[in-house]
């Protein structure tokens, strides 16, 4: 074989090791552009480092110190055993590839000597280790690991080759990051709002609510009075019957805002009192038997009240089923009509001010309302 020919070899082996090395990227980055859950993210980079460069275990861990670590993501090949995911293990601060990539933030490796890591790798036939920290806002927040039995399993330059897939990790968990404060962010504003509410609820039952009724006992009173069949006592009548009807309107507000029943007692007894008042029969076929979270109770009750005023004033609906399941992990509210169907999610409407809410607590809110049909609207919220 000539010297040529031997060069362009070498070259179409690079050449091969590029294009594998880049589509394992792009595997990665296309997970971090789908925003994957970090867990499949993790194993995924797991997988893909140990099937590029060859070794028996690839990982991801989490930094918990200078000497601390915990497995968040690793695959194994060749039947090796060893610690399972969330699995913690320590490792030495300067005798370890992990701790030299904790103190100098750079790619690390290492063939391991009487460290506790060591024993363990020792253990399962496993002698080197390259690393590659993954970094956020400039600090280690965990790192990207091969290792192999022998050195020539992992050449020189391995743990440089970690360098990128510890940049999408980090990517990854950046984005992750900003959906979780997104989403507390969107939770902060609904419960800002339901504060309101209630506060609202109580100024309208104590207040404005309460001087109306005491204005229908003094009329009440002056009635009595007053000389049968006069002028006087027509107008005190009437007087009194607006005074009770805007008492009424203002209690309907105020249960609309937030009733009191629901802060008090819960969503069971909200719901037993709603459908109670409801000008259609309502089937109760399951509610739940315990307390949640005022912003979970909250939700819950005003898609009951929003599919059941919908079924009495736009679809015709002769009749509801309404059905409350706690299966622990998540709140399944569901709220079936026998209407004319044809409900729509419009832009500023209830329905979708109630899908945007169950979005913000991570829930989901689904219509299904074919014409003639029915409507049918399921909300599913987690429970934390």
């Amino acid at each position: 074989m000539t010297r040529e020919t031997l060069d362009q070899l070498v070259r179409s082996v690079d050449d091969i090791r590029v294009v594998r090395e880049q589509a394992s990227l792009l595997r990665i980055a296309m997970l971090v552009a789908r925003d994957e859950p970090v867990d499949a993210l993790f194993a995924a980079a797991a997988e893909e480092v140990a099937t590029l460069l060859g070794a028996e275990v690839g990982g991801v861990l989490r930094y918990l110190g200078g000497c601390h670590a915990v497995i968040a993501g690793v695959h194994r090949t060749g039947g090796i055993r060893g610690l399972p995911v969330n699995a913690e293990l320590d490792f030495h601060r300067t005798r370890s590839a992990l701790g030299q990539a904790y103190r100098t933030l750079q790619p690390a490796r290492m063939t391991y000597d009487g460290s506790e890591l060591s024993h363990l790798m020792r253990s399962t036939s496993l002698r080197v280790t390259v690393v590659a920290p993954v970094l956020l806002g400039g600090e280690p927040w965990g790192a990207l690991i091969a290792t192999g039995s022998e050195e020539e399993s992992l050449p020189a330059g391995c743990e440089q080759r970690l360098v990128s897939f510890a940049g999408l990790l980090a990517q990854g968990l950046e984005n992750a990051n900003t959906r979780e404060e997104l989403a507390a962010s969107r939770r902060r504003l609904v419960e800002a709002g339901d504060a309101i509410r209630r506060r609202l609820e109580r100024e309208l039952h104590d207040g404005a609510q309460q001087h109306v009724v005491a204005l229908a006992l003094k009329l009440r009173v002056a009635h009595g009075r007053a000389v049968p069949g006069s002028e006087e006592a027509a107008v005190l009548a009437d007087a009194l019957e607006d005074a009770m009807e805007a008492s009424s309107e203002l209690g309907d507000i105020a249960r609309g805002l937030h009733p009191a029943v629901l802060s008090e007692r819960g969503l069971a007894a909200a719901l037993q009192a709603l459908v109670a008042r409801a000008p259609l029969p309502i089937h109760l076929r399951e509610l739940p038997g315990r307390r949640f979270e005022p912003v979970v109770e909250t939700t819950a009750y005003q898609l009951a009240l929003e599919a059941i005023a919908n079924a009495a004033e736009h679809a015709h609906a002769t009749e509801c089923m309404l059905r409350v399941a706690d299966d622990g992990d998540h709140l399944t509210v569901e709220v079936r009509d026998n209407g004319i169907g044809g409900a729509r999610k419009r832009p500023g409407g209830a329905l979708q001010i109630l899908h945007d809410r169950a979005e913000a607590l991570g829930g989901r809110c689904s219509l299904e309302s074919p014409s003639g049909g029915g409507t049918s609207i399921r909300l599913e919220m987690p429970l934390r």
